[in-house]
């Protein structure tokens, strides 16, 4: 058998086995009903199951029952590769601990708009969570400096004499941050960004904390300009370029 026929049937084998443990329904279900099923509960299987039902086809086309299990066609180098990628990302789906990584920075209400200013220019941060002592007010944006800035009636504005829980006061009613736990998978945050874009509900941050709730200390944080660094970070843990 060519290599690429192992591995790629060894792929779909191990990606089957594991769906049908996840599955409740039973086993010995067809595998592109099996893929519907799960796919309306986990993220990792929604995002490749468009990808799963066709490489379930090209199995077939690989080893069919006519040709008596014996190997009719090749899968190319790509298909291989990327059955493995999504077989290692559902056995082994990497989470947004991953961002945790890097000390989350913050502010408190009570510090001055100068030096959220000089955080954010010194670390290219569009956004800082904002505390009062240990309690989550809100998350502070460059966005919302801008038009606090802009709203004042005068051009000369002292920044430093300006808190930013003032700031935080006169923005617009609604958090543009979700809290989420560290053990939230990568895929599931990808589609927290879009499930809110689709409703014309703008997030800035997904904010990483152990159990997911404001009470707990700030772990990391993952912005909207880090959606590629997403897909980077799924694409490393498989091993591609």
């Amino acid at each position: 058998m060519n290599a690429n026929s192992t591995t790629f049937l060894d792929a779909f084998v191990a990606i089957e086995e594991y769906l049908e443990q996840l599955n409740r329904h039973g086993r010995g279900m067809a595998f592109s009903q099996l893929v519907d099923i799960l796919r309306q509960q986990h993220s990792s299987v929604r995002l490749y199951a468009e990808d799963l039902k066709a490489f379930a086809r090209l199995r077939n086309v690989i080893v069919h029952e006519r040709g008596g299990g014996k190997i009719l066609a090749e899968p190319n180098d790509w298909a291989v590769k990327q059955i493995c990628h999504i077989r290692d990302i559902l056995l082994q789906p990497p989470t947004v601990a991953v961002f945790s990584q890097r000390k989350a920075k913050s502010i408190m209400a009570s510090d001055s708009v100068a030096k959220a200013t000089k955080i954010m220019h010194e670390r290219h941060y569009s956004q800082l969570p904002v505390y009062d002592e240990q309690r989550y007010v809100g998350l502070l944006t460059t966005r919302m400096i801008t038009y606090w800035l802009g709203a004042q009636p005068t051009d000369t504005i002292a920044c430093a004499q300006v808190l930013v829980g003032e700031v935080l006061a006169s923005a617009e009613p609604g958090d543009s941050a979700i809290f989420i736990a560290n053990d939230t998978l990568l895929t599931e945050a990808l589609e927290l960004f879009d499930y809110h874009e689709r409703r014309q509900r703008y997030v800035d941050a997904l904010l990483i904390t152990t159990d997911g709730t404001p009470q707990s200390p700030l772990l990391g944080i993952i912005a909207v300009g880090d959606i590629p660094r997403i897909y980077e970070v799924l694409n490393r843990h498989t091993g591609q370029a």
